[in-house]
């Protein structure tokens, strides 16, 4: 039945890649984040606001889907994920009025194409509709429709430079605050402001609600989870999240440094650096380093609450259309755990986008992880074969403590892709990938084993 479905997912997939194709980035979410994270990192970059003279209205159509098979106990598919999605989206960006002042606007809507089970994190979720227990329990995910962001901005600089803001129902990307995305962006109602020197930018970003992908609505911020949305749900609000950033971004290197917190709940603080070597015949090496800490706080947080941190690396050598990739890592919840990085349990982002040895089915942060990644990736455009490329990674991690005593556990993961992105002609830029990956825990106590793949097409035409 597995690989009966997962070629259903490629025939889905190949039919709508004639009329999807790759918008914004063909890296696809999923519950455990992007699957392409850790086999094709992205080094974030500092929104910089659109410097268009006129304004442009992008329409956007993504299919996803996945299968993820986890071992429960009794064979039950209460880790399992089934979800064909589709997702079209409408994203409008003024220009500026008077060159200062502007405002953006974006609709989504997702689409249940079959019935599914679990909870896919690209879908709203309703976690109080068990009318089918088929779909795995813990609520059902539902077709909905989203205005997913509306903002005001303003630039002092058509260069970029000096200061710009954004206020309203926005994506924010400052310090330890971030926007993920999956289908579709997240985003906060607060705002953002930069004061950008040449490479040196300085920014502070404020939130009290945030809505993320599996949500209709955006939501106060609270102490729990699923963000007081379940039947008798004792959370407390979190009134705000903010962030500080500091960022120093010359030619082939960055730094970032940033130090945040949810109101009585949990601060944090993290700092990133990267430096890009150019070497002989036009090859690169690519140096990236992270660290991360976050404490709660005793009033809405864990109490006697101890430090928690995560820290990892990686080398990148990239030469024609091969990059080799190795990384290592280690993180450490005194609490036990996973390290959270977010300043609220579940309900707001993070930017945590910096990590560089998690999998798709794992983030590789779990109590006393120590992790080692090696991954590769080839473009063949240096071959004649331009617009394929295929990606495989490893981790292997030892050290993940369990309760009560009991041995650590070892865990390792195998990740490969392989994707095809149209080159010219009326449907440039469609693009279809696939993304299998498998994930053994060694029977640690905080996750299962899992065989997951994922076929994700799109695609998005700008007016």
């Amino acid at each position: 039945m597995h690989s009966q479905r997962v070629i259903m997912l490629a025939v889905m997939a190949a039919c709508s890649g004639l009329a999807l194709a790759a918008g914004d980035s063909t890296i696809p979410p999923g519950s455990d984040g992007p699957a392409l994270k850790g086999t094709a990192q992205a080094i974030p970059e500092s929104d910089v606001y659109d410097l268009l003279k006129k304004s442009e209205t992008t329409f956007s159509a993504l299919y996803y889907g996945r299968d993820r098979q986890e071992k429960q106990p009794n064979n039950s598919n209460g880790g399992d994920i089934r979800v064909n999605a589709l997702n079209l989206g409408l994203n409008f960006k003024s220009g500026y009025a008077w060159d200062r002042l502007g405002f953006d606007a974006a609709a989504h809507s997702s689409i249940r194409l079959t019935k599914g089970i679990g909870f896919s994190e690209v879908l709203y979720h309703d976690y109080n509709d068990q009318s089918d227990p088929n779909e795995g329990g813990g609520g059902r995910d539902k077709s909905d429709v989203v205005l997913s962001q509306a903002a005001l901005k303003f630039r002092q600089s058509p260069d970029g430079q000096g200061f710009s803001a954004r206020a309203g129902y926005t994506p924010i990307s400052i310090g330890t605050m971030g926007t993920s995305g999956g289908l579709q962006s997240h985003s906060y109602r607060g705002f953002e402001g930069k004061y950008k020197i040449g490479d040196f930018e300085v920014g502070y970003g404020w939130a009290d609600q945030f809505r993320n992908e599996w949500d209709n609505r955006f939501r106060d911020m609270t102490n729990s989870w699923e963000q007081g949305r379940t039947n008798g749900s004792g959370a407390k609000k979190v009134d705000y999240v903010n962030s500080l950033g500091l960022r120093y971004a010359p030619e082939n290197a960055f730094i970032d440094f940033g130090v945040g917190e949810g109101k009585d709940y949990r601060r944090t603080a993290q700092i990133a650096g990267s430096y890009t070597w150019k070497l002989s015949g036009g090859d690169t090496l690519t140096g990236v380093a992270y660290y991360f800490q976050g404490k709660d706080e005793a009033q809405l947080g864990m109490k006697n609450s101890q430090t928690a941190w995560h820290t990892s690396g990686s080398l990148t050598y990239a030469s024609g259309g091969l990059s080799l990739m190795g990384g290592l890592g280690k993180s450490r919840n005194p609490d036990g755990g996973e390290v959270n990085f977010r300043m609220t349990p579940y309900g707001n982002s993070d930017n945590r986008n910096f990590i560089q040895t998690w999998g798709q089915d794992d983030d590789f942060v779990w109590d006393g992880t120590q992790v080692l990644k090696l991954g590769v990736n080839y473009d063949f455009a240096k071959s004649g074969l331009p617009g394929f490329t295929v990606g495989a990674s490893a981790n292997y991690a030892t050290g993940l403590k369990n309760p009560n005593g009991a041995a650590d556990s070892k865990a390792h993961e195998f990740d490969f892709s392989a994707g095809y992105t149209v080159q010219s002609g009326p449907l440039k830029g469609a693009s279809i990938g696939v993304y299998p990956a498998w994930y053994r825990s060694g029977d640690f106590y905080g996750k299962k084993d899992r065989n997951d793949v994922k076929v994700i097409a799109s695609y998005s035409k700008t007016f």
